[in-house]
């Protein structure tokens, strides 16, 4: 969800009074994804904790013997779902992941607790019209739903806003649960989660944001820590949203459309069905280790030159390849033009030394003419060379996010002396940077890491009146939570007279352009416009950078090589 399209209030008007919010809590124990939530409700300006909901309900309902054994008998039927859990667990999960539990007590000491017993039907919760006043008294803005069961009635409107509450999992795809399970064992790319304000309608609240990470397609705990972790950022998100823009901020971020569900609720799997997931799970895990042992993964570039120096060429297949050595790879190609001569910047990394630098070579419409000259390296791993000229002087920001840096270099002898100019960015681990000016404001677009998430990235944007900086943060970070377009995969570009964005679709399997709709202190607002697949070559896997400047186009792609016996190339 991004802040766009909408009146936000003023840089320079006077500030709001924070919104008031409570939590609707079973126990201070919480997962450590919601105790992140909590304290950074708790740090946030525009957000105070006023009070806990607890529930008070703590009797233990007896259970017939009847009742016990049609339990276990219900248990038996899941038997395999739960011992894979067990064991995908076990092996996957450790401390410090989202689902570690902790207390939340001593971050909430102070703030006043009123236990609620409530109205207990079937499957839900409700609120007496008692407690429904006592709560009213203090004012609530948004309600928290980390506890309690389904909740109905007077339990819905405890807060101006209503009562938020995360589904992880795509509601479009997946309703009902094991959260991200289904995901797993189906090969899906991708897993999504919402935040909702919930209704009396089960599954028919008013979704306010949705993210989605790539999925692990080998572990459905690792799967879920990492897109628990992602999901933490929607409710920092909207609450700033809502301060700043009023009710209009909670629409659903997608497109209006009527889109009926049409998939089944999904609930665990019955030990026959868990049986044939598990078989083809394994299959798939088999060629996965398999194809780790005979085939290793190998980025390459491919380049076409155009006579018309405007030129953006989108005819991929027609590329020329520079395929590296065996024992390393090329990737994250930027070209340039200078003294009539054509340059392509890049990563190189050497298998053995796992750890990237930055090299050069010169091209022409024949191949290579010179080069690869190594340019840059570092005690941590560099990436991502973006070039760029500015006031007569060429500069280039590599990715270090290893050093949790973003640093500027400075060219002092072309094409390959370069030295440290200054750090533009600190205390950040961020990928892939890219700088634009647009009508006279300086941009960056970066990607920055997901605390506790593998491979999850957020964009974030910077504005300053030169490249040197400094650089001011934009009011809305992250103006994107979504691995399938809001990690940077080379320079803006203008065509027609719309800016372009170029972004990954996962971990660099494809490639989406993105016209910029609007870009100001404001907000943020970008919309796809088509793909780039992995398709323009044989064997191709992934693909993610596409850059072009002064009739020099390039892209990268990935292939898998066979370790011991050649072939399968590219």
């Amino acid at each position: 969800m991004t802040a766009a399209n909408l009146n936000p209030q003023p840089l320079d008007a006077a500030p709001k009074a924070p919104l008031r919010v409570a939590l609707m809590i079973d126990t201070y124990i919480q997962p450590r994804w919601r105790h992140k939530i909590v304290a950074e409700i708790l740090a946030s300006p525009v957000a105070a904790l006023v009070l806990i909901i607890m529930n008070g309900d703590t009797e233990t309902q007896a259970h017939t013997a009847t009742q016990k054994i049609g339990y276990i008998l219900r248990q038996r039927r899941h038997f395999l779902y739960k011992l894979y859990t067990r064991l995908d667990d076990k092996v996957f999960g450790k401390p410090g992941d989202a689902f570690e539990n902790l207390s939340i007590e001593p971050l909430v000491a102070g703030v006043p607790v009123m236990s609620v017993k409530p109205i207990k039907k079937k499957f839900t919760d409700d609120f007496s019209g008692e407690d429904h006043a006592a709560i009213a008294k203090y004012d609530i803005d948004v309600a928290l739903r980390f506890g309690f069961r389904i909740v109905k009635g007077n339990a819905l409107r405890v807060a101006k806003h209503g009562v938020w509450s995360h589904h992880h999992g795509d509601n479009l795809l997946y309703r009902g649960g094991p959260p991200g399970f289904w995901e797993v064992m189906r090969g899906d790319p991708f897993t999504g989660t919402i935040l909702q304000v919930l209704s009396e309608e089960l599954d028919g609240g008013q979704v306010i944001y949705r993210s989605f990470a790539e999925t692990d397609k080998r572990s459905v705990r690792r799967n879920a820590n990492n897109y628990y972790w992602q999901s933490v950022t929607a409710v920092a998100s909207k609450l700033r949203d809502l301060h700043a823009f009023g009710p209009c901020a909670l629409k659903d971020p997608l497109p209006a459309a009527w889109t009926p569900y049409s998939s089944q609720l999904y609930k665990a799997p019955t030990n026959i069905q868990m049986m044939g997931l598990l078989s083809r799970f394994a299959a798939r895990y088999a060629r996965f280790k398999i194809a780790d042992r005979f085939y290793f993964d190998q980025w390459f570039m491919a380049y076409k030159i155009n006579p018309k120096a405007d030129a953006i060429d989108d005819t991929l297949y027609k590329f020329k390849k520079l395929v590296p050595p065996k024992d390393r790879f090329w990737a994250d190609p930027f070209p340039l033009k200078k003294d009539g001569k054509y340059y392509i910047f890049f990563e190189e990394l050497i298998y053995k030394n796992r750890k990237g630098h930055l090299s050069v070579m010169e091209v022409d419409r024949k191949g290579i003419v010179d080069g690869p000259h190594k340019i840059l390296e570092r005690p941590y791993h560099l990436s991502y060379p973006f070039v760029f000229c500015w006031n007569g002087g060429l500069y280039m920001i590599p990715e270090t996010g290893k050093a949790r840096t973003v640093e500027l270099y400075r060219c002092t002898s072309f094409p390959d002396k370069w030295e440290f100019d200054r750090v533009l960015l600190s205390d950040i681990h961020a990928a892939d940077t890219t700088l634009a000016e647009i009508e006279g404001q300086w941009w960056m677009f970066t990607s920055v890491e997901v605390d506790g998430a593998r491979d999850l990235y957020e964009l974030h944007l910077y504005y300053a009146d030169t490249p040197l900086g400094p650089w001011k943060a934009h009011r809305f970070n992250p103006v994107k939570a979504d691995v399938r377009s809001s990690r940077s995969a080379g320079r803006i570009f203008k065509k027609d007279g719309d800016y372009y964005r170029p972004a990954q679709v996962g971990l660099g399997y494809a490639m989406s352009i993105n016209r910029i709709e609007r870009l100001d202190p404001e907000g943020y607002l970008e919309s796809e416009v088509c793909k780039i697949s992995s398709e323009w070559a044989d064997h191709l896997v992934g693909t993610h950078t596409f850059n072009s400047a002064d009739g020099l186009t390039v892209i990268d792609g990935q292939v898998q090589r066979r370790r011991y016996f050649g072939g399968r190339g590219v």
